[in-house]
């Protein structure tokens, strides 16, 4: 059997609630050469027997496994691992997509030049009441890191889209230090996409995220939580390591994820000198350094 050109990921957790809306969205679509990978993270719910049933109705080819609990961040790996499609796009147990998403995805790849070095094709987000979820793209294409997408561009909130799975598989992490710590955020691997090529982005929806505010399972809901210190100070020691060369571009962005990793770092009780020796910068180091005394005494 030929391999699919796209795999799309859903890792879950007791989310038998919403993942009918996912599969029923992917048996709408438009465009079928994808496969969907579905990580079930140690549910206890009746998550097994509602993707069989998916599975006995399906036009396309879907994929189920079970672990024991590790929480989003390593399911989101193991997909990774996984996926036999040339595309990669992860999508949450609670979202849908637009009848057209990966006709629109696809087709958007298929287009750009090899020459371009792009990593990753990024559109835009709707709720399930058809609000537009953050800005538009001041054009369309624009092509642009991560970074300039938001500090430069000042493009705010969610976005969704498409990857290659190959460059996915580049990014360098240490798993097993991050094994057993709870949440950890995206973009402890997404600053990573800068390193790696550019994002292509478009003024398109395929993604519609359901805001349900009274689901307990949302992260969303819980994000900046004190228990998430240790995921949050990675996050922020990622951004650091990844951008410490912006600093005298965005001064005070840099600054306020300084801010942000010192707040995280002590709440989860990390040492100084553990703190100042993850990150790469001599400069982030010093600046770590100077305000770190005053992040101990507050928190």
């Amino acid at each position: 059997m030929s391999k699919p050109t796209v795999t799309i990921l859903t890792p879950t957790y007791n989310r038998a609630h919403t993942l009918p809306r996912v599969f029923e969205s992917l048996q709408n679509q438009t465009y079928k050469d994808f496969e969907w990978l579905v990580i079930d993270d140690g549910s206890t719910d009746n998550t097994k027997e509602l993707v069989e049933e998916f599975q006995k109705n399906a036009d396309f080819k879907i994929r189920y496994y079970h672990q024991e609990n590790q929480h989003k961040f390593l399911t989101f790996f193991r997909g990774i691992d996984l996926a036999e499609g040339k595309y990669f796009s992860p999508l949450d147990s609670d979202d849908a997509l637009p009848k057209d998403s990966m006709e629109i995805l696809v087709n958007t790849w298929q287009g750009i030049p090899d020459g371009q070095k792009i990593v990753f094709v990024s559109t835009l987000c709707e709720d399930q009441f058809g609000n537009l979820v953050g800005d538009r793209f001041p054009k369309d294409p624009l092509v642009c890191s991560i970074f300039d997408m938001r500090y430069k561009f000042k493009v705010k909130g969610d976005k969704w889209g498409m990857g290659k799975t190959e460059i996915y598989k580049k990014m360098k992490l240490d798993l097993e230090d991050l094994a057993g710590k709870g949440f950890i955020p995206e973009g402890v691997f997404q600053f990573q996409f800068d390193k790696l090529g550019l994002h292509y982005c478009i003024n398109q929806v395929t993604r519609i995220y359901f805001r349900d505010k009274e689901d307990e399972q949302s992260l969303a809901n819980q994000f900046y939580d004190d228990k998430n210190a240790f995921g949050l100070a990675e996050n922020y020691k990622a951004f650091l390591n990844t951008y410490h060369s912006r600093f005298f571009s965005n001064p005070i962005t840099l600054i306020r994820n300084v801010g942000g990793y010192l707040k995280f770092s002590v709440i989860d009780k990390r040492s100084f000198g553990t703190t100042i020796r993850e990150l790469n910068s001599p400069l982030m180091k010093t600046l770590a350094s100077i305000f770190y005394p005053i992040f101990k005494i507050i928190n």
